[in-house]
Parts: C-alpha cells; sequence; structure tokens
C-alpha cells in the first residue's frame, strides 16, 4: 500500500497549491485561444495544435509534481522519511518520480516554444526570419533531445539513478547536466524573446505603437526570470537531503512551461475583446477619422484606415506620381486614341499619334523663289 505523507511544510503548500493553478491557468487560456480562432473565423493551425499539446504535458506535469510531495516525500528530510514515517526506502519514489519530471519539463517547453516560433513566422513572412526560425527549431529540438537523454543516461544502468546499492553502477554529475541544461534552456528563451523585436521596431507605425508592439511581444521576458531563479536554486540542491533541498527547484521547473503557454496565448487573443471578421478570418474594417502616421526619417506617409484591431491597415498617402511617354512605331489608328493605365504610386500613359507631310502654303516669296529656280 502506497503511503501517504502529511502536507506539513511551507514548501509542500505552496507545490501542491501552485500545481493545482498550474493546471488551471494554461487550459483556460488555451481554452480561449480556441475560442478567439472561432470568434475570428480562423481554422486551427500548426501552432495551436503545439500549444495544446504542450498544455497536455503540463497537466501530466502538475500531477506528477503533486503526487512528489503527496508519494515521493518532498517537504521532509530523507531521514524523517526513513525513520518517522518508515519508509525504509527513503528517497527512492522522489527519485523515480524526478526522470519523469525532468522529461516532461523537456517535451512540455519544447512544444510550445516550437508554437511560438511558428506563429511569428506566419506573422512575419520575411526571408531573413522564417530561416532564422527554421535554425531556432533545430536547436530546440536538439536541447530537447538532449534533456531527455541526459535523464536517461546519466546513471547505469538505468536503475542506479533510485538504487544506489546497484553493484558496478556509475552516475555522471547530474548538477552540471542539470546547470548546462538550464543555461541553454534561457539562451533559446532571449532567442525567442529577440528575434522579432527588429520588425516589430522597424514598422511603419508610430513610435508608441512600435513600443506596444514590442511590449506585448517581450512578456516572454517573465519566463527568462523564471529560468535564471530556477538555475540559482538548483545550486542548493543536496542530494544526500534531496527531498529536503529541491522543492524551490520543483516549484519554479513547474512554473515555467504554464507561464510559457499562458503567455503564448495571451498575444493573439485580441479577437475576444471586440471587431468584426469576414468569413475568411480577416478583420473588418470600419471607416474612421484619418490620422497621417509618419516615421522620422522615412520617405513613405500612411493614412491610417482604421484602428479597431490588433491589425493595422494602412494606404498610401501623398504619393509622387511620374509620367512617361513613348512614341508607338505602330500607325495611327485615329485622333485622341490614349491607353492610361493607373498603378499605385506611378502612371503610365501610352499615346499614339502619326506626322503627316502638307505642301507649305504658297506666298509671293515661295513664288518668287520657284520662278528663280525655273
Amino acid at each position: 500500500m502506497t503511503f501517504i505523507y502529511p502536507i506539513e511544510t511551507q514548501d509542500q503548500r505552496a507545490i501542491v497549491a501552485c500545481g493545482i493553478v498550474f493546471t488551471i491557468l494554461p487550459t483556460i487560456v488555451v481554452g480561449l485561444r480556441v475560442l478567439a480562432r472561432r470568434k475570428a473565423n480562423r481554422r486551427l493551425d500548426t501552432s495551436d495544435y503545439l500549444i495544446i499539446a504542450s498544455c497536455f504535458f503540463i497537466i501530466v506535469y502538475q500531477g506528477v509534481v503533486i503526487s512528489s510531495v503527496l508519494i515521493g516525500g518532498v517537504g521532509f528530510h530523507v531521514d524523517d522519511i526513513k525513520n518517522r514515517f518508515g519508509v525504509k526506502s527513503g528517497s527512492t519514489i522522489f527519485l523515480k518520480h524526478l526522470i519523469a519530471i525532468q522529461v516532461l519539463w523537456a517535451v512540455s517547453l519544447s512544444l510550445c516554444r516550437i508554437s511560438i516560433i511558428h506563429l511569428f513566422t506566419k506573422i512575419f513572412v520575411v526571408q531573413s526570419f522564417v530561416i532564422t526560425a527554421r535554425l531556432t527549431y533545430a536547436l530546440i529540438i536538439l536541447w530537447a533531445v538532449a534533456a531527455i537523454l541526459s535523464a536517461f543516461l546519466i546513471c547505469q544502468p538505468f536503475a542506479f539513478n533510485w538504487d544506489k546499492l546497484i553493484d558496478g553502477g556509475t552516475c555522471g554529475n547530474a548538477m552540471v547536466s542539470w546547470i548546462v541544461t538550464g543555461v541553454l534552456n534561457l539562451i533559446s528563451d532571449l532567442a525567442i524573446l529577440i528575434m522579432p523585436m527588429p520588425y516589430l521596431l522597424g514598422l511603419e507605425l508610430a513610435l508608441p505603437k512600435r513600443l506596444v508592439l514590442a511590449a506585448s511581444f517581450g512578456i516572454g521576458i517573465l519566463t527568462c526570470v523564471i529560468s535564471i531563479i530556477r538555475i540559482e536554486t538548483m545550486t542548493t540542491i543536496d542530494f544526500g537531503d534531496v527531498t529536503w533541498t529541491i522543492p524551490h527547484t520543483v516549484l519554479f521547473s513547474a512554473l515555467e512551461p504554464c507561464i510559457a503557454v499562458t503567455l503564448a496565448c495571451i498575444i493573439i487573443l485580441r479577437p475576444l475583446f471586440g471587431g468584426r471578421y469576414s468569413p475568411d478570418g480577416t478583420v473588418a474594417f470600419n471607416g474612421s477619422s484619418p490620422e497621417v502616421l509618419a516615421r522620422k526619417n522615412s520617405n513613405r506617409r500612411f493614412r491610417q484606415l482604421n484602428d479597431n484591431s490588433s491589425e493595422t491597415r494602412l494606404r498610401p498617402e501623398d504619393v509622387g506620381y511620374r509620367a512617361s511617354i513613348a512614341k508607338s512605331p505602330e500607325p495611327f489608328k485615329g485622333f485622341g486614341s490614349m491607353d492610361v493605365n493607373l498603378e499605385m504610386g506611378s502612371i503610365s500613359i501610352k499615346q499614339e499619334w502619326t506626322v503627316q507631310e502638307e505642301p507649305r502654303p504658297m506666298t509671293s516669296t515661295t513664288q518668287k523663289e520657284n520662278s528663280h529656280i525655273r
């Protein structure tokens, strides 16, 4: 029969409470994301399915975290587990949980990040950005594979992760492995945070709007902060008393993917706050008073059509027109034959005419010249 540990310490209460909240919060936000897609008349795409998969693994992850407290003894000293509660295996059950925690952490985070990058490639359809995104895809996948393999290969044989009595068993330095994985995790967070910024700040929008957009995409800095705190807490773990010294690392590890999924969904919930959308998913704009939006040192000016959506629709204003005229080699077909072609930013004019030679009118001077020639 499985022994259930009492919840007595502050760390235990925090882990269980946060596990419940971190299960409910991403579920609600992902549900709102799906609702926003439907309201905007848009089908779910790859980024949505990836975020749904990430949310599923987060829910499983939080269940394992809560189980590590109730069944694994997190929050108690190993000696208390053995002597006070009579569980002679000590931290064995928790160390088994720890393998699942590492795998679920890597899978949920990697799925969330790939979802975010896929969404960005739909927004920033620039070749340089797409190339950068593909490289980041590869790095995230490699990071996830490395994190998962390290959980399974750090100790040989595998059971030596929790049973140190196995003869001939060996383990690598788990602390170094975790810190390296954590640092690479932080670098990937920073890369995703920085990727869209040059394109956002380079938009043909007024400076306040560009800053608001950059701030909206920049809320991912929260995951970077959590990642830094998580790395710092790992340095305090004592594997001799792991169940007592690991609660903070478990807590921040559980918090990181939850916040990542939440922030990944928030940036596309705009349809829930109003606006009209056509059946094909595009924004239906209403007329509004014109406002000239010009950037400093820019030779293009635009007039805003509407500002009731997160998507800004613009049209060129005060565009200089150029006309070019070329003589046609074809014969004249009639008076007033003209073809005008109007394009955005230029006017091309095609005009046809012919030159006919006519006799000079006879005057007294020309008559004298003709008689002289004769």
